[in-house]
């Protein structure tokens, strides 16, 4: 009767918190479909929405495209509303991830119920509601999200099957983590400890069944990773368990000049990191990741000090209150946001994390007791420690918000239950904790700088440029240069938006200054053999072509373009000559090289002809 009793209202609770997220987030969407980026996304939300569109023009087994690059479920999960709603998916995809969003908030309600008092329940989830890290990520193409409903709802339901065990309550979580790893696999470090607490808490009930319920929560797991790493070896044509990445992630994070890789920008400065392994003649993608995890072990061997330091140094950077951006600045967005604007800030403090942080500190500290909490504590302890294995940034480490969030409510429902009750010495040592936590992650903020940084008019001027806004997109171009000088791949999309609005010499010298920076980039050398050849510049454009073959002999583009150059001036034994250097680089493509030469060279005497008879009739 008494439990009876107790479900209407925890309903209620749950269907209020999850209505006030919606509004909340719906809200955010609605005012930030202003921004150019919402309709544009960049970097990782664009490399996202591309492989969705690729899996909605039918290629779902990704034929053609190897292992996978990045982990699957997210991009997929793209590619179904992409399917679904071609028209509109840029609000569904977002009006989808509100809900994600929106049922984590009701999940916190829930699992605060399970632990602690109403009030704490209900204060946690309406504080998760108005979180503006996770505002923000709702309405980002980008599997943040995602990867914070699927991580506490694995939670809750290993949460829900310690208390009641039966085997599938322990299937069914293992298959929810191991959906959770499918999206972002640092998650997967959690499972062998949420195993073993699974062994260690059923022991009472006997070996044979604890090791039973063990394995079908391990089986879970492995059944959702299964047929990725089956797909990525017979389709992919490569051993990879979810995609192969992770070499060169970690790489980012655990080397020598770890402030230069993990600030290293889309492009030229990523492509040179990235194309590390294929100049040591690694093409494999597999052994490309383990390419870079050797580079990242050897400094480990080799400078234990100093990476104790660097894990040291990423450890506070993860509790710090700023919100550090990946590619773009998080805080700019408040320009487009009432929403975000109230939620998310730094004046002398950061909110929300530079409060949170500190009083989670101190519920984690306060619960580490209670065994009731030891299994979201684990939690929080071992996802932090595989973000800090690899880099911390605000996306990264999303997924715990929420249950920092709850373990921050319980800190400050100590304090405040100390000083009710007269216990001034406890709650008064508690809240000097806090303070000290509070001092050291709002330490050395980086300022809010509300203009926004080269990254982002960059980004903003590459979004203009996808809708053909050149005037726009040269001025934020133009302003990322301004901002940093020696942002190459800016430079690079200036001096392409100049060529095409005619300013083609201009164009020429940036590609030239570029060069100087980059004089391996085949893309390079042709942007510039354009410009010289549109300008009339035939010896420049000729070099420049030459350029781009030194950079890269196996460059198909720039034989066929030197090809018709040549033919374009009736130079067929040049053109020819071209040819044999192609088929000798190519000589897979040799076949469809010589038919596209044969059409070209035909093309362009049948011109000439016709040029021919209209001078002979004139006269």
């Amino acid at each position: 009767m008494a439990v009876g009793g107790s479900l209407p209202p925890m309903a209620r609770w749950i269907g209020a918190v999850f209505l006030l997220a919606l509004t909340v987030r719906v809200v955010y969407i609605l005012e930030i479909d202003d921004s150019p980026l919402f309709f544009h996304p960049a970097v990782d939300s664009l490399t996202y929405t591309q492989h969705a569109e690729r899996l909605a023009a039918g290629n779902w087994l990704g034929r053609g495209s190897g292992p996978f690059w990045q982990p699957p479920l997210y991009p997929y999960l793209l590619g179904v509303l992409k399917t679904l709603f071609p028209e509109s998916f840029f609000y569904v995809v977002r009006l989808v991830q509100a809900l994600l969003g929106s049922l984590t908030c009701s999940l916190i309600y829930w699992l605060g119920r399970q632990v602690a008092r109403p009030e704490v329940a209900a204060a946690a989830a309406v504080a998760t509601t108005l979180c503006g890290p996770l505002i923000f990520f709702d309405g980002e193409l980008l599997p943040a999200s995602l990867a914070t409903f699927l991580d506490l709802a694995g939670l809750a339901l290993l949460w829900r099957a310690l208390q009641r065990p039966s085997g599938t309550g322990f299937l069914g979580a293992g298959l929810v983590f191991g959906l959770a790893g499918l999206t972002v696999p640092t998650v997967l470090a959690f499972v062998p400890v949420a195993a073993a607490w699974i062994g260690w808490q059923l022991r009472e009930r006997g070996g044979r069944r604890a090791a039973t319920w063990v394995g079908l929560f391990l089986l879970g797991s492995a059944l959702m990773i299964a047929p990725v790493s089956l797909r990525n070896a017979a389709i992919g044509g490569d051993r990879v368990l979810i995609s192969y990445n992770a070499g060169i992630n970690f790489y980012v994070g655990n080397n020598p000049d770890y402030d230069s890789t993990v600030n290293a920008r889309p492009g030229l400065e990523w492509g040179r990191i990235v194309g590390q392994a294929r100049k040591a003649g690694i093409d494999r993608p597999s052994h490309q990741s383990h390419f870079f995890l050797a580079r990242s072990w050897d400094y480990i061997v080799s400078q234990p000090l100093d990476y104790i330091f660097l894990l040291a140094r990423k450890f506070f950077l993860f509790w710090q209150g700023d919100e550090i951006g990946r590619n773009q600045d998080i805080y700019f967005w408040r320009n487009y946001s009432t929403v975000l604007a109230a939620t998310l800030w730094k004046w002398g403090m950061a909110f929300p994390f530079g409060i949170i942080a500190p009083l989670a500190l101190l519920g984690l500290l306060l619960s580490g007791r209670r065994q009731e909490f030891v299994l979201f504590a684990a939690f929080v302890g071992v996802y932090c420690l595989s973000v800090v294995a690899f880099f911390p940034t605000a996306r990264y480490r999303a997924p715990l918000l929420p249950l920092l969030v709850f373990f921050a409510t319980l800190g400050a429902c100590w304090i405040w239950a100390g000083l009710r009750a007269r216990q001034y010495g406890q709650a008064g040592l508690a809240l000097a904790v806090v303070v000290v936590f509070a001092a050291a992650v709002n330490h050395r903020l980086a300022p809010m700088d509300m203009a926004g940084n080269a990254a982002i008019h960059y980004n903003l001027g590459t979004a203009f440029g996808e809708v053909r806004e050149f005037e726009q997109a040269q001025r934020e171009l133009e302003r990322a240069v301004e901002l940093d000088s020696t942002y190459w791949q800016a430079w690079l999309n200036l001096g392409s938006v100049l060529g095409v609005r005619g300013n083609l010499l201009e164009a020429a010298r940036i590609f030239e200054r570029v060069l100087q920076e980059s004089p391996d980039q085949a893309k390079i050398w042709l942007n510039l053999a354009h410009a010289r050849r549109a300008l009339g510049e035939r010896p420049a454009a000729l070099a420049a072509y030459e350029g781009a073959l030194r950079a890269n002999p196996l460059e198909r583009g720039a034989y066929l373009e030197l090809i018709d150059y040549h033919l374009e001036v009736g130079d067929e034994k040049g053109a020819e000559e071209i040819l044999e250097r192609a088929v000798t680089q190519l000589p897979g493509d040799a076949k469809r090289l010589r038919h596209v030469f044969g059409l070209a060279r035909d093309r362009y005497r049948k011109e000439r002809s016709a040029e021919g008879h209209t001078d002979g009739a004139d006269r």
